[in-house]
């Protein structure tokens, strides 16, 4: 079950995937008018590969297009596979490299077009 958990107005929301009573995924995003940003994206590590991380980016989606969101932003360390995987199943795009973003690490800048 996802349910929105927190609001920190007026443009940050946090919602939560529950499993046997217990928080076990979240999703933090922004709206910022008809834009959308994922800031994190998290499931627990025993509850991995499950499906949770899919349903919760299900989630993000058809709020981005109730909402009638132009785009959603998201930022990944180049070395999260995993996360690049799941979003590019979503239809992100890699539209950037940010070199040294993660101290160190580069980052991805990724965009779906929604409208």
């Amino acid at each position: 079950m996802i349910k929105e958990v927190e609001f920190k107005p007026p443009f940050s929301y946090t919602v939560e995937y529950i499993k046997d009573n217990k928080t076990v995924g979240t999703l933090s995003y922004s709206l910022i008018y008809d834009r959308m940003e994922l800031d994190n994206i998290e499931v627990k590590k025993e509850y991995r590969n499950k499906h949770i991380g899919t349903k919760l980016m299900s989630y993000l989606v058809s709020i981005a297009i109730e909402k009638h969101v132009v785009n959603i932003t998201l930022e990944v360390r180049q070395s999260n596979a995993i996360a690049i995987s799941l979003y590019k199943k979503f239809g992100f795009r890699e539209v950037a490299l940010r070199k040294n973003y993660y101290e160190k690490e580069n980052g991805i800048l990724m965009e779906k077009q929604v409208m």
